[in-house]
């Protein structure tokens, strides 16, 4: 166990993204506040980099993908980019959607596995399900229409905003008949879920995280931007703590490498917020200037590289993340 601080951070990070994103209601204010938390996720992105190539063990267990993955990933992003910048946009769209669900399933498991439940229930369903039904079911409000009615996404294009909010009043009688089978479907597997639950080994702090979860899936049809806002920017906070937690293992686990001897040093978090803004202050930087598309290009390559190398440093790098979660409810 961390500590209860770090552990009750990691249930409830998505509250004040969600209570920025209700209030968020002048088109400068929408814009600056999206911004500000996608910002906020690239910077967990970069953390990828020193886990892969400032650990000697997880390097060698995939060298080859990590020696040749940036180069092909460097080259493909780029040609997509000036040739085929919304199909990377939407693509990029989904695969950080996907990412973020599986890393919410992945802390389910670890509150599962912490009390002896090997086998896994039907939570991943459940996650993906109620996110597709949270999805549905803001698109399927006017909430999120009348946020984006001044123009805060037309960014420097007078008529991209109008565009989307048409696409949305488009989609809205479509979107309200698939919300109500997957708002049903999600019922159902979460009583299917809680059914399990009462038949095997408990982890208090598994069913309040699950529980916080489907919470901030509920506020969409409400506050879509709060959602959406919730969803982005919790992850990228669950992931520093992950990250800062491994790193205090390693001075254990393993005190002879490069990070372990670093943080046994100065501590987990001056590394980790220092490299993760260094880097996400240069790739903005250029975002910002005329140097726009090599930032671009630079962050979509940055960003993919997380989404690929992710699954395989928890595996291959054994960090003893399982080792900082708790086992009982969050402490007051």
């Amino acid at each position: 166990m961390a500590s209860a601080r770090s552990d009750q951070l990691m249930l409830w990070s998505w509250i004040p993204f969600a209570v920025l994103g209700l209030f968020l209601r002048d088109p400068q204010a929408v814009l600056l506040g999206v911004s500000a938390v996608l910002a906020l996720s690239f910077s967990h992105q970069v953390l990828t980099l020193p886990l892969v190539y400032g650990d000697r063990d997880t390097f060698s267990s995939r060298r080859l993908l990590f020696v040749l993955a940036p180069a092909v990933l460097l080259v493909g992003i780029a040609v997509l980019r000036f040739e085929a910048f919304i199909a990377l946009t939407v693509v990029a769209a989904g695969w950080n959607a996907f990412h973020t669900v599986r890393q919410r399933y992945g802390m389910v498991r670890i509150y599962g596995r912490k009390v002896g439940q090997e086998t896994p229930g039907v939570e991943q369903w459940l996650l993906f399900v109620g996110f597709f039904a949270a999805v549905a079911l803001a698109a399927s409000s006017t909430a999120l229409e009348s946020t984006l009615a001044g123009g805060a996404l037309d960014l420097g294009q007078a008529g991209n905003n109008t565009q989307l909010v048409k696409i949305l009043a488009d989609l809205r009688p479509i979107a309200l008949w698939v919300a109500v089978p997957l708002v049903l479907l999600t019922l159902g597997l979460a009583w299917r879920w809680w059914t399990e639950e009462q038949s095997r080994p408990q982890n208090p702090a598994k069913h309040w995280y699950v529980g916080s979860t489907m919470l901030m899936y509920a506020i969409a049809p409400i506050s879509p931007m709060g959602a959406l806002l919730g969803f982005v920017g919790s992850h990228a906070i669950e992931y520093y703590l992950v990250v800062a937690r491994s790193l205090r293992s390693r001075t254990t686990t393993k005190p002879a490498s490069n990070l372990a001897r670093l943080t046994a040093a100065v501590g987990p978090w001056p590394p980790v917020v220092g490299f993760a803004l260094v880097l996400t202050v240069v790739v903005y930087g250029a975002m910002l200037s005329t140097l726009v598309d090599i930032g671009a290009v630079a962050a979509l390559t940055l960003g993919a590289m997380h989404f690929l190398f992710d699954g395989i440093i928890w595996r291959t790098g054994r960090p003893a993340m399982s080792a900082s979660a708790f086992t009982g409810p969050p402490s007051p």
